[in-house]
């Protein structure tokens, strides 16, 4: 009896995409409790696999009624017309990033999504990370003062990527800042309660019809200055991730896409630094007092130096701060990349399903997330081609 209730109290959920993506999902998912993987489509009969009911057209997905959230992991343009086909026929949806191709489409998506009342959610997985966790913590309540520059460097190689692969149709993919960069887009929009104010974009070509490398740079209104480099075109063995970012009182690098370690330096009132431990697992390497901590910004000899310094007092962005001590620090979460990626996979299934049992639960991720990250990364693809013609 108690398994026939457990059963019955689980989420149908399908997958729409059943590539390799595809696969990793329901991999990741066969684990958490509170859904059942009853259905998967694809356009390749071939993904058939025999584990659970095939669909070789998605409509036919969504006339399942052991189906009640369709997971949509497809390429881009395709995703508006399967959302709302879902929507419509009673299905919650979580869909891939980025949301849509369009600012139309998007539109459309959250229409259809407040007509049907359908929870409908949005896979910007990093958002569960719990490195990117606490840099939103820091940024929102700012114990190192406010948050004023992210960087992020984003080297990917191209290898498994042939110039016929639909990523570099931009019809399809909406080009590298719609399809990839909208992830990083989101992390710093989650870092600040402020809209772009300006956005700009870059871009080179490998030939005439394949772009790889991209720029993007955004103002906030708050002043927070952000800017993304994201290159596909480098060997296997270059591909790295890096996200740097800079508040009054520290500075932290983080490496990989999934964020896994990285390192700070932070100074801190020794009577208050307890937002250094929202970093997993952190290792101070080194404590050490303001006073004797030197100083080398500026060279032997330039200007007078200061008869009186205050050591408990430091300058940034035109506000002084009493602080005792700095840190060095690195941090990690311990687990390889795919857990990594699976431990946030499944957070955001949870969530999803949360808001589905409990109207009153509000999602991490919504669709108007997706809409804002998709309007930065629209409006600076347009001024990269723009600048590229």
């Amino acid at each position: 009896m108690g398994a026939e209730t457990e059963s019955r109290n689980q989420i149908g959920l399908g997958l729409i995409g059943y590539g390799g993506f595809g696969k990793f999902l329901r991999k990741c998912w066969s684990s958490v409790d509170e859904v059942e993987i009853r259905a998967v489509s694809d356009v390749n009969p071939d993904a058939d696999d025999g584990a659970v009911m095939f669909y070789a057209d998605w409509r036919a997905l969504l006339s399942d009624p052991a189906v009640q959230l369709v997971s949509i992991a497809t390429p881009p343009s395709s995703h508006a017309d399967m959302a709302c086909a879902a929507m419509r026929a009673g299905k919650h949806v979580l869909i891939e990033k980025p949301l849509a191709t369009t600012r139309a489409d998007a539109v459309r998506i959250q229409k259809v999504q407040r007509q049907t009342g359908c929870v409908a959610a949005i896979d910007y997985l990093l958002r569960f990370n719990p490195v990117v966790e606490a840099m939103h913590a820091w940024s929102a309540s700012s114990p190192f003062g406010p948050l004023r520059r992210v960087t992020v460097e984003n080297y990917a190689q191209d290898e498994s990527l042939p110039n016929s692969h639909w990523f570099w149709d931009k019809d399809v993919s909406g080009g590298i800042l719609v399809e990839h960069a909208v992830h990083f887009i989101d992390v710093v929009n989650g870092c600040t309660s402020s809209a772009p104010v300006r956005i700009r974009g870059d871009a080179v070509r490998r030939d005439k019809h394949l772009t790889d490398r991209m720029l993007l740079s955004v103002r906030y209104a708050d002043g927070l200055l952000m800017s993304q480099y994201h290159a596909f075109s480098r060997p296997g063995f270059f591909e790295e991730t890096t996200l740097r970012f800079v508040f009054d009182l520290a500075q932290v690098e983080v490496r990989g896409w999934i964020p896994l370690e990285g390192s700070v330096r932070a100074l801190v009132d020794r009577r208050d630094d307890d937002a250094l431990g929202q970093l997993p697992n952190l290792d101070i390497i080194q404590s050490t007092p303001l006073t004797e901590v030197g100083d080398d910004s500026r060279p032997d000899g330039w200007g007078v130096a200061d008869s009186t310094p205050s050591r408990h007092q430091v300058q940034s962005g035109g506000q002084m701060y009493e602080v005792t001590d700095r840190i060095d620090a690195r941090f990690s979460l311990n687990i390889s990349k795919s857990d990594a990626y699976a431990n946030a996979l499944c957070a955001l299934l949870k969530d999803v399903v949360a808001a589905i049992r409990s109207p009153d639960h509000r999602l991490r991720v919504t669709l108007d997330d997706g809409a804002a990250s998709l309007d930065t990364a629209l409006i600076a693809s347009a001024d990269a081609w723009h600048s590229e013609s």
